[in-house]
């Protein structure tokens, strides 16, 4: 995977997080792993809240 596609993923996933849909849903969409959307929460979306 090319590191466009990887943060093209990330970016996705970061919506979905915001937006609320469920771990599940955003997995199954993007292919990342629970450990990573969490770090993705962790790091970028819940500083700015």
């Amino acid at each position: 995977m090319s590191n466009e596609e990887n943060i093209s993923t990330r970016d996705i996933a970061k919506k979905m997080i915001i937006a609320g849909e469920s771990f599940d849903v955003i997995m199954d969409k993007t292919h990342l792993r629970l450990k990573d959307l969490k770090r993705i929460q962790r790091e970028e979306i819940d500083p700015h809240f």
